[in-house]
């Protein structure tokens, strides 16, 4: 599932799949934190930066 459609509909499952393929890889972050700035659903940005932060410290992975 994209990121985009996760954050329109994703549902307990998927974020549980997302959750586990966003500590296996930084990109995947990296592109949720993109997302999160510039999706409509604010809240599912809110919850993907909250994982961010949660598997790699800091909810900007050194960008800012």
């Amino acid at each position: 599932m994209a990121i985009d459609s996760l954050f329109d509909r994703g549902k307990y499952k998927d974020w549980k799949e997302f959750a586990v393929a966003l500590r296996k890889d930084r990109q995947i972050a990296l592109d949720a934190l993109y997302m999160s700035e510039h999706h409509a659903e604010k809240g599912s940005g809110e919850l993907a930066r909250i994982l961010v932060r949660q598997f790699y410290g800091t909810d900007d992975l050194g960008l800012e």
